[in-house]
C-alpha cells in the first residue's frame, strides 16, 4: 500500500504528466495537481454523483430524469476537463489558424466577440431552462444557482484565455478567485440536491384545490383559467382553451384541456 501511496505521489510531481504548452503544442498531462486542482475534481465528481443519483430516484417524472442525467454528464465532462485543460487544444487551434490566415493583430476583438457570443448563449440557454423546468427551478432553487455561478466562472475563464482578465486572478483569504468561485458553484449544487423544496407537499395542496380529475384531461371552467395536470398538479404555463393538447414540463404527461363553460 504504501509503494502505492509512493508511486501517486511521485506521478503527480512528475512534470511529463503535466498539461501544458510546449512550442505551441499542447501536451497530455495532469493540468493542475495541486491540492486544491484534485479537490475541485472530487468536488465535481461528487456533483456528479449526487444528479445521477436525482435521476435514478426521478425515473417515472420524464423531464426531471433527462435533467438531472444530462446535468451529471455535463459535471463529469467538466471534472475531466479539469485536469486535461482540452480547451487549450481549441485556443491553440485558433491562434495557429489565425497566424496562417493573417488576421492574428485583429485577434483582441475577435476575442471580444467570442466571450460575448459565449456569454449569451449560456444565457440563453439557461433562461430556457429555467422556463422549461419551472417546476424544478421551485424545487431547487440552491442548484439553480450554483449552475448560474458555474456558467460565470465558464464564462470568467474563458475571457481569461483569450488575456481579457476581469478578475480572476485576484485573491481571496489567499485562494485565487477562479478556485472559490469554481468550488462555491459545485458545494451549492451538492448541497441543493439535498436540501430542496419538497414537490409532494406542493403538488398535493394543489391538487387538491384546482385538479378535478384523475383521468387523461383536465376541467377548466372557462377559457384562459390557469391548467393544472392532472397527474402531478403542476400548473401550465399557457391558459385553458378547448381541446387543446398540453404536455406537462414537470412529469411529461400529456392531456387534453376541456372547456365546460
Amino acid at each position: 500500500m504504501s509503494r502505492v501511496l509512493i508511486a501517486v505521489i511521485l506521478c503527480m510531481q512528475s512534470h511529463a504528466l503535466f498539461a501544458a504548452t510546449s512550442d505551441g503544442r499542447w501536451q497530455l498531462g495532469i493540468g493542475d495537481p495541486t491540492i486544491w486542482g484534485w479537490l475541485t475534481v472530487g468536488m465535481y465528481l461528487l456533483a456528479m454523483g449526487r444528479c445521477f443519483v436525482k435521476a435514478n430516484t426521478n425515473r417515472q417524472a420524464e423531464t426531471a430524469y433527462l435533467f438531472w442525467t444530462f446535468l451529471g454528464w455535463f459535471l463529469l465532462l467538466l471534472a475531466i476537463n479539469k485536469q486535461l485543460d482540452l480547451q487549450t487544444v481549441f485556443t491553440l487551434g485558433l491562434k495557429q489558424m489565425a497566424i496562417a490566415q493573417g488576421w492574428y493583430e485583429q485577434r483582441r476583438a475577435l476575442q471580444i466577440v467570442f466571450v460575448v457570443c459565449i456569454g449569451l448563449t449560456m444565457l440563453v440557454l439557461l433562461l430556457t431552462l429555467r422556463i422549461v423546468l419551472f417546476n424544478l427551478w421551485r424545487q431547487y432553487k440552491l442548484v439553480w444557482m450554483g449552475l448560474f455561478l458555474l456558467s460565470a466562472f465558464i464564462l470568467i475563464r474563458a475571457a481569461s484565455f483569450h488575456h481579457i482578465d476581469i478578475f480572476i486572478r485576484e485573491s481571496l483569504f489567499g485562494l485565487e478567485l477562479n478556485v472559490v468561485l469554481e468550488n462555491l458553484a459545485l458545494l451549492m449544487i451538492i448541497l441543493g440536491t439535498f436540501w430542496h423544496r419538497p414537490s409532494s407537499k406542493f403538488a398535493e395542496r394543489t391538487f387538491s384545490n384546482t385538479v378535478r380529475t384523475l383521468k387523461d384531461y383536465y376541467e377548466a371552467s372557462k377559457p384562459g383559467d390557469p391548467v393544472f395536470c392532472p397527474r402531478c398538479a403542476t400548473k401550465a404555463n399557457a391558459k385553458a382553451a378547448h381541446e387543446r393538447t398540453f404536455k406537462c414540463k414537470y412529469c411529461a404527461f400529456k392531456y387534453l384541456v376541456y372547456v365546460t363553460d
